[in-house]
């Protein structure tokens, strides 16, 4: 290789060259003297422009040294070294920890010096008591005076140091003024939830993940507190009648006439005790309620409050004004948009913090020409800490597996408005109140079944569309296509991905289906046929059951149940039952409940799983299907009319298990189930 100088050497003979011959063809005359004199002039030349570049050569080369050298300390940084930023925050009712931008020794000799000192060597941050929050800080900054750091807000200083205790475990109540049904029903996390709900003075939120009781829990609380009543309940429309049904089973001592269910907007309050109502309806009978103090409100599924600017929120918070104790119930309280919460929060805690405090803390706040966005998230340990120790409780699933036994059933009572209850299905209900044989009895209730279908469609439909806003996997079992189809569109109106089997999907499409199911996380809801999907595979990817008609096969309804209880599964598994007054459940559920008797008195027990599990969690104060034979009587359906079973196991003869096990099947296997 040549170096630059033999390369620009070059470059210069070869422009010599060039003029020589460029002369040459021109045929000028020069003589041989001034042709040498020409030719040393050129040599000269030659040699003092390789000079010249040399030089430039040798300056380029010095001035890179110059600018490539490395220089370990300026007179300037030694002097005035960098300045250290970080931020506090709180990560428990007690502790708050310091991250700092840059490890200084100074700095860190200072955090040994505080008792309460705690270094996590993971996140590599340390962590003191919050008692030592202004001693630390006053010190850190009379030692460096280019120290920065973002402190906790005061408002949110204040709540932790008013919520300061030495003792962060819950104190022990007397809960012996609770109707003694309901404390007897308890697990120990729902004894835990009531506990904290009093230690709040009966103000705060019960965000406990779906299943874990958070009704029973709420009930336990304003029953503590019940020298504070008229009781308002505000829930969505389509488990309006689920409150009455909790209220009679957990809270015997309180008489049923002191429940008061708000149907419309021009109904009347009057002295009643307990008032059920709809957010809707509490929008649109606002100044009815109004004009009456509430002593203590329930707001269930308190999310669709996340928005200050709803009717919904309005009406909530002017009602809510003068209430002695709130308590907010839901199973998704937003922690993922921390904004949401917020309003949910100034209903318990009305001077909790500012909105714009709040924003800026926990929501990452950006302020723009068109004002604050409160989006995003930030400080959301802190955040999950303040709300712990002011007002909210939340366990999921995973936290109190150990305490819940492995199938929970509940009955829900679908809004008596949205059922369709008209002149055709009255005169189906009178006829099997009459006395006909039992072949013509089969007929009418297999008519007044396929009938009840239209009747619940929209009621079913409000309820499930309200269900997939938990954004969680569930199974959803009908029976009649006009409700598979019902449950279908829900899931479409509110963008949930779902598979559907029935008896039109063939073999193949319904492994594939199913794989999907299974696998996909994306696919939240399974919408089945009871009779096409009661048996042979496996949906363990789900935890929640969700009958939309009943059957009056028991041992159908166990084997569906157990598509999703099985092996494979590792939490406990929630089963609804959706009940409508006024339609064939009013027969087909105590038809149910006789038929499981007279099983289990032949000795078939051992083949129906759901009754080796009711007889395991009996006592966990679980509910099998006899038991809410009391709920659906005492709500002054036709139970009683003609179905009425004594609770004494009748006596069993070959003629009674043929009436009730074989004569269905002649009935009904004519039927073409999953066309109907």
């Amino acid at each position: 290789m040549c170096t630059p100088e033999e390369i620009e050497k070059k470059r210069l003979l070869a422009l010599q060259r060039r003029q020589q011959s460029q002369l040459k063809a021109q045929n000028t005359p020069i003589n041989n003297q001034t042709y040498q004199q020409s030719k040393l002039n050129d040599n000269e030349n030659i040699v003092r422009q390789i000079k010249t570049n040399l030089n430039d050569n040798e300056n380029i080369i010095r001035q890179n040294k110059t600018n490539n050298r490395f220089n370990p300390i300026e007179l300037k940084k030694f002097f005035n070294p960098m300045s250290v930023t970080g931020k506090c925050y709180m990560i428990s009712n007690d502790r708050f920890a310091i991250e700092l931008s840059a490890f200084i020794p100074e700095i860190i000799d200072t955090f040994r010096t505080v008792p309460s000192r705690i270094y996590d060597s993971k996140s590599r941050i340390w962590n003191f008591h919050l008692n030592d929050y202004n001693n630390l800080l006053k010190t850190l900054y009379s030692k460096r005076c280019d120290l920065s750091l973002t402190r906790i807000p005061e408002a949110v200083l204040r709540i932790f140091k008013k919520n300061l205790k030495s003792d962060t475990q819950l104190p022990e109540h007397d809960l012996s003024k609770i109707d003694e049904k309901l404390i007897k029903s308890l697990m120990p996390f729902q004894q835990e939830g009531i506990c904290y709900g009093i230690s709040k003075n009966g103000r705060c939120m019960i965000a406990d993940d779906m299943g874990l009781g958070k009704t029973i829990q709420a009930l336990g609380i304003a029953h503590y507190y019940k020298e504070s009543w008229p009781l308002l309940i505000v829930t969505p429309s389509s488990v309006r009648y689920q409150w009455s049904a909790a209220i009679c089973e957990f809270l015997p001592s309180v008489p049923v006439h002191y429940i008061k269910q708000f149907e419309h907007a021009k109904d009347r309050i009057e002295d009643d005790k307990i008032t059920i109502t709809s957010y809707d309806l509490l929008v649109r009978a606002e100044n009815t309620f109004a004009k009456h103090i509430y002593g203590f409100i329930i707001l269930d599924e308190s999310h669709v409050l996340k928005s200050n600017k709803t009717a919904r929120f309005q009406a909530a918070s002017r009602i809510c004004t003068h209430a002695r104790h709130i308590v907010l119930l839901t199973g998704t309280p937003a922690l993922s948009r921390p904004i949401e919460l917020y309003t949910q929060i100034s209903l318990a805690i009305p001077r909790f913090m500012s909105y714009e405090d709040y924003g800026i803390r926990y929501c990452a706040g950006q302020k723009s020409v068109y004002g604050w966005d409160f989006l995003g998230s930030s400080n959301s340990q802190e955040l999950q800490a303040l709300l712990k120790s002011n007002c909210m409780i939340r366990r999921l699933k995973a936290d109190v597996l150990n305490q819940m036994p492995s199938k929970i059933r509940e009955v829900i009572i679908l809004d008596s408005g949205l059922i369709k209850f008209g002149k055709q299905m009255r005169e189906m209900s009178q006829r099997l109140q009459t006395n006909i044989t039992a072949l013509e009895r089969h007929n009418a209730l297999l008519q007044y079944y396929s009938q009840s279908s239209y009747a619940r469609m929209k009621a079913v439909r409000n309820y499930v569309t309200n269900l997939f806003e938990n954004k969680k996997k569930c199974i959803l079992y009908g029976h009649h296509q006009i409700i598979l189809d019902a449950v279908c569109e829900a899931a479409e109106s509110v963008g949930i991905a779902y598979i559907r089997i029935d008896g039109k999907t063939s073999s193949e499409q319904r492994q594939l289906l199913i794989d999907k199911f299974q696998e996909c996380d994306e696919c939240l809801a399974a919408i089945l046929s009871i009779t096409a999907v009661n048996a042979g595979v496996t949906l363990t990817a789900a935890n929640l059951v969700v009958f939309t008609e009943l059957f009056w096969n028991p041992g159908i309804l166990s084997q569906a149940e157990d598509r999703v209880h099985r092996i494979g599964q590792n939490n406990t598994v929630t089963i609804q039952y959706l009940i409508a007054q006024n339609t064939a459940d009013d027969y087909i559920w105590p038809l149910l409940n006789k038929k499981k008797d007279i099983l289990n008195a032949v000795g078939l027990k051992q083949d129906l799983s759901i009754n080796n599990i009711d007889i395991a969690v009996q006592n966990s104060k679980q509910q099998d299907l006899t038991s809410f034979l009391n709920i659906s009587a005492s709500s002054g359906s036709q139970l009683q009319l003609d179905m009425e079973i004594s609770p004494a196991i009748p006596e069993v003869s070959p003629s009674n298990i043929k009436e009730l096990l074989e004569v269905d099947d002649e009935c009904f296997d004519s039927c073409d189930w999953d066309n109907m």
